[in-house]
């Protein structure tokens, strides 16, 4: 399959519906070992009715390479073993980008029955009517608040514009689980690393995108003082990293 791209002529022509869902069942139809083993570890899985219908909008954009949503998969089964018996926990969610990571975030929390807050910082103004990069636009930019009317749930998840190191160096509370998920560069991966530390304890939980990038992994690396790393491999060109607080 020849995938267009935001890099290539036919991109403006490209921006509809159909080409949108064959990006979609393309992925779809892929199988993932390691995720479905990481699921199987942890005892949880996301209904995948529920993760397909919010990642063909959330998480199908238009890129160099195909789309991925099994970072849902992850955070889903992750957030749901840490959950049991877990009291008034707090979630964050840094790089909202369409908030398909934040929803499936809620979802755990929700589906776990106990009380919590999943908060989402990005760069980008929730309110701003800009290019997210989604089908939801094909007729026209919208709010991130639009592009979630098909979810009323998300109306729990609190937006925030500003950076994740902003969110982090401002936060008094503990930050039982976050995503980390911003701007790929090790420098702000490292700076976002530690300050999440000075709000976790021991067992509380982070998971980073995108460490098949060598800079941001070398910065991941350099929490291991802090944090107990596992890298999850998923393709070639696509790797987390799932941190446990040490002691």
């Amino acid at each position: 399959m020849t995938f267009i791209t935001k890099d290539t002529p036919e991109f403006a022509s490209a921006i509809n519906s159909a080409h949108y869902r064959q990006l979609f069942g393309a992925e779809a139809e892929q199988v993932y070992p390691a995720v479905d083993d990481f699921e199987q570890r942890m005892g949880y899985a996301i209904d995948r009715d529920r993760l397909e219908d919010a990642a063909r909008v959330l998480a199908c954009p238009l890129k160099k390479n195909p789309p991925n949503s099994q970072h849902g998969r992850v955070l889903y089964a992750l957030a749901r073993n840490y959950l049991q018996g877990q009291v008034d926990v707090n979630i964050l969610d840094i790089g909202t980008a369409k908030s398909f990571s934040a929803l499936c975030l809620l979802w755990a929390l929700r589906d776990t029955d106990i009380i919590g807050t999943v908060t989402s910082v990005d760069v980008i103004d929730p309110n701003e009517r800009v290019r997210r990069n989604t089908v939801a636009e094909v007729d026209g930019y919208k709010t991130l608040y639009e592009t979630l009317e098909p979810w009323p749930e998300s109306k729990a998840i609190v937006f925030k514009k500003r950076t994740g190191a902003e969110e982090l160096a401002d936060s008094r509370s503990r930050i039982h689980i976050c995503f980390i998920d911003g701007k790929h560069d090790g420098k702000i991966v490292a700076t976002e690393g530690y300050l999440l530390a000075q709000r976790q304890v021991v067992g509380d939980l982070v998971m980073f995108d995108d460490v098949h990038i060598p800079d941001v992994w070398e910065a991941v690396r350099t929490l291991k003082p802090k944090y107990e790393l596992e890298r999850l491999q998923i393709l070639p060109h696509r790797a987390y990293a799932i941190g446990v607080r040490r002691g």
